[in-house]
């Protein structure tokens, strides 16, 4: 957020004061969040220098709390909690804000307080002032902006403030006399000299500017130039003066969305709002998501890895010893050699010449020897040898397979990683790469990144009233035959929905065999019958990836034999007991159902 965004979000906030404050928290160090009210709103401040990221605005989230508050928290509860925000200035067009609070001191009398939001580069903080010193910040002090027990130092600067300049002829004279205040012997680009002459414009809106006043960023101002980007200047002007702002969130190059008050020529508009603050809360929400999903992939990644090195060493191992207990009738041969040609040697020989009376012709063989040991050691351990590799034959086979299984779920896994577009299917593929890590003795740690968002609880609809359920938005309803009622899921989450909100004792549930599709309920009005099944079955593979295909197997079970793993994501179940319906969809009617 640059400075003039800053000044439309705290000219459209100020239009609510006052607000009552009624509880402060600290998600993490750089952020404070109030929860606010008065008799038309209610709503959570956020303030923000988190990641990079610097926010303010009203917004819809709610992240987990520290166990126990910080000092800095501490101390503004204790003296703004109960109290109001009176009034909200800026420093100028800088990206400084002072929040003037009505709050309250340890005798509790009514005291004013100043939070200053600093977020103008380095030395940024949240400090809280009282009679103009500081008291306390959300981080330790540093530079001349913050000092415990002095008044606050804002940046300094003669830049151009576009809200106290009307025309373009001033424009053009303010401009001109920051070219020869700047240029000191140096050339600059058209960018830099924008960023440096005008204050409280970011890059973004830097670059708007100049592709309006048809000027290239990266090279000095051309003779004329000054008289164009005073024009195009002219319009941002007037647009901060009249508060015709056009707030909207772009698309920008590097994935971040972008939000401006202000018309962006350079991006694609994602979407856009009748209001700043709703602009804010749209990009909090955006950029939460984003986040999250990158938290996510980079968890789910790194996972996979661990998992992924685990398995191939695990399998070249068994392959390793595997390949060695293939060798066990050598050392049962040498065993019955040194038995059967009755040697006894003393320890010291590292061979000895032995006849193989097994083969035809007999042949000498050379039989190696442990020097440690005597001829008929040799034997004993030769013959222990035979018998543990046999037996380790076995249990490696056993174990090859089970490594080659998990080594296939882990490419599915991979395939589930790289189609992965949302959170829900980043909790798929995270669902079966910790299941992998889980048998293959991995510690991880899931964190909390695959909240979807709370879900309505269903309503129950009273037994006899004829009404049909009430159900998540978007599931679709089917009525079927004697008062019969059918749920589809269109998506992962309205699956999930039905199996774990939806369904009651007595439904009956259908999915498509080994393929995605939709969850089907029936919810059955009396006793059901042959026809009813074959309906809901056909209704599955109708929303199912397989219905392009001439013949679709659906499994159908009563829906209480239906488990949802612990953990498992969105839409996916285990069951038992199922029977299978072939559904032909070019015919009117499926083929019968078979055990």
């Amino acid at each position: 957020m640059d400075g003039i965004t800053l000044y439309a979000i705290r000219s459209e906030l100020n239009g609510y004061l006052p607000l009552r404050v009624q509880k402060i928290h600290q998600p993490a160090p750089k952020e404070l969040v109030f929860s606010v009210w008065n008799s038309s709103v209610r709503d959570r401040l956020v303030l923000s220098l988190e990641g990079n990221r610097p926010f303010f605005g009203f917004s819809d989230e709610r992240k987990e709390n520290p166990p126990v508050p910080s000092g800095f928290c501490l101390g503004l509860r204790k003296r703004l909690e109960g109290g109001s925000l009176v009034a909200i200035n800026q420093h100028r067009l800088d990206r400084v804000l002072y929040l003037e609070f009505m709050g309250h001191d340890d005798l509790g009398d009514t005291v004013p307080y100043t939070i200053v939001l600093d977020m103008a580069g380095r030395g940024q903080n949240i400090g809280l002032f009282k009679g103009g010193i500081l008291e306390a910040s959300a981080m330790p002090p540093s530079g001349e902006r913050f000092a415990h027990g002095r008044p606050y130092v804002p940046p300094q600067g003669e830049r151009l403030d576009l809200t106290s300049t009307r025309t373009s002829d001033e424009l053009l004279a303010h401009l001109e006399d920051a070219r020869s205040r700047l240029s000191d012997g140096k050339t600059l680009s058209a960018r830099d000299f924008l960023r440096s002459a005008v204050e409280g414009m970011g890059k973004e809106l830097v670059m708007s500017t100049l592709m309006d006043a048809g000027l290239e960023p990266d090279a000095p101002l051309p003779e004329g130039g000054l008289r164009e980007l005073a024009r195009a200047l002219q319009e941002v002007s007037e647009r901060l003066r009249d508060s015709a702002y056009c707030p909207a969130i772009y698309e920008a190059a590097k994935g971040m969305p972008v939000f401006h008050v202000i018309p962006l020529r350079q991006y694609p508009v994602r979407e856009t709002f009748g209001s700043v603050i709703e602009g804010c809360r749209g990009l909090r929400v955006l950029e939460n998501l984003i986040l999250s999903e990158n938290a996510a992939r980079t968890y789910v990644e790194s996972l996979y890895k661990k998992v992924q090195k685990k398995l191939e060493s695990r399998y070249r191992a068994q392959m390793d010893d595997l390949a060695e207990a293939h060798d066990y009738e050598k050392y049962k041969m040498w065993a019955s050699l040194l038995d059967s040609n009755g040697v006894r040697t003393p320890p010291g020989y590292t061979e000895i010449r032995c006849t193989d009376y097994y083969r035809d012709p007999p042949e000498e063989v050379v039989v190696p020897l442990d020097p440690k040991c005597s001829a008929r050691d040799n034997a004993r351990n030769y013959w222990a040898k035979y018998t543990r590799l046999k037996r380790a034959r076995e249990i490696l086979e056993e174990s090859l397979e089970k490594t080659r299984a998990d080594l296939e779920k882990l490419s599915e896994a991979a395939q589930a990683l790289r189609e992965a577009d949302d959170l829900e299917g980043l909790a798929r593929a995270a669902f079966l790469v910790e299941g992998l890590a889980r048998r293959s003795g991995i510690d991880f740690r899931r964190p909390n990144l695959f909240d979807l968002g709370p879900k309505a609880r269903p309503e129950r609809t009273p037994a006899g009233s004829g009404q049909k359920p009430k159900t998540e938005p978007g599931i679709e309803v089917i009525e079927g035959r004697n008062g019969n009622v059918y749920f589809a899921g269109g998506n992962a989450r309205q699956n999930d929905y039905i199996v774990t909100k939806l369904r009651r004792p007595g439904d009956i549930w259908f999915h498509v065999k080994n393929a995605r599709g939709a969850h089907v309920l029936l919810r059955p009005k009396g006793e059901v019958e042959d026809e009813d099944i074959l309906m809901g079955a056909r209704i599955a593979a109708e929303r199912s990836e397989a219905r392009a295909a001439s013949k679709v197997e659906v499994d159908w079970v009563p829906a209480s034999r239906l488990r949802k793993p612990r953990g498992g994501p969105p839409g996916f179940v285990t069951y038992t007991g199922q029977r299978t319906i072939v559904v032909s969809l070019e015919d009117s009617i499926p083929s019968t159902p078979s055990q």
